[in-house]
């Protein structure tokens, strides 16, 4: 994919995460929001964490836009280094504050992912990709590109992100979208978000829209965990898939958990021997 798309998405993320986005994030993030979906990420992290433990005494984290650092923490409260990557300052000064007690294992980049890829002048144990695959136009040339930073038994490790939207049932697509819109339209611009979609639906995608830009899978059927799958797996990973559902809604995330609702995805890949 041309890497110009890849820039204008990244670029995008600026626009929409500046500082006073920054302060709203969190009602929009449901890994962060809500309890149920913090306990599965802090198992998950624990997972990968113990798995990387067994072969470097400090595992070394690299972690691809790490936000306000949230889900970063977990990763530095558990004995980690950590390269927190970044292309919103705001978000990252957030982060550094929030991981401020674990700092000497902490280094922060406010840069595109891709630099820091393609510099390939380190080698990490860990992976993360947390709320952030469904924001990068080529996620494939990503990952692609990503697992030649990791090192021997290394682990990618990706949470909170949309099933591919054909792979959800009726039930499952129908109740997901009444959570969502339950919550989107007490935050206003109504008009202009039914219209946003209305035009996603005809598949027509803007390229100077930032929304669009920021919103990525909104315009490309979520995102493809099975060509994900396929390729860690192609590439000498295995992996193990952990689907779950997620919304921004406290009260349809209660109802979703009780109902076993499926929307959203984890991936754990570790290289084989």
């Amino acid at each position: 994919m041309d890497e110009r798309i890849n820039r204008i998405a990244a670029l995008a993320n600026v626009s929409t995460y500046d500082a006073k986005a920054t302060k709203r994030y969190i009602d929009g993030a449901p890994h962060i929001k809500h309890a149920s979906l913090r306990k599965l990420y802090g198992k998950l992290v624990i997972q990968v964490f113990d798995n990387a433990k067994l072969h470097k005494e400090t595992p070394r984290v690299l972690d691809l836009g790490a936000g306000e650092g949230s889900v970063t923490l977990p990763f530095l409260e558990l004995g980690a280094r950590v390269l927190a990557v970044d292309i919103s300052d705001s978000q990252l000064a957030a982060l550094i504050a929030k991981c401020e007690p674990y700092k000497d294992r902490l280094e922060t980049r406010c840069d595109d992912i891709q630099v820091i890829l393609k510099e390939k002048s380190e080698k990490y144990d860990i992976i993360v990709a947390n709320s952030f695959l469904h924001h990068v136009p080529d996620y494939i040339g990503m990952i692609r590109e990503s697992i030649t930073v990791l090192g021997p038994y290394g682990q990618f490790f990706s949470f909170q992100d949309p099933l591919r939207y054909d792979a959800l049932g009726r039930i499952a697509a129908t109740f997901s979208k009444l959570a969502y819109f339950s919550w989107r339209i007490l935050k206003g611009d109504v008009i202009g978000g039914l219209k946003r979609r209305a035009r996603r639906a005809r598949g027509i995608y803007l390229e100077d829209s930032v929304a669009d830009n920021a919103e990525y899978h909104a315009i490309r059927n979520g995102v493809d965990q099975e060509a994900i799958y396929r390729l860690l797996g192609g590439e000498g990973f295995d992996c193990k898939m952990v689907s779950y559902f997620s919304t921004q809604s406290r009260l349809f995330q209660a109802i979703g958990n009780v109902l076993g609702v499926k929307n959203t995805f984890a991936l754990i890949a570790q290289k084989r021997e």
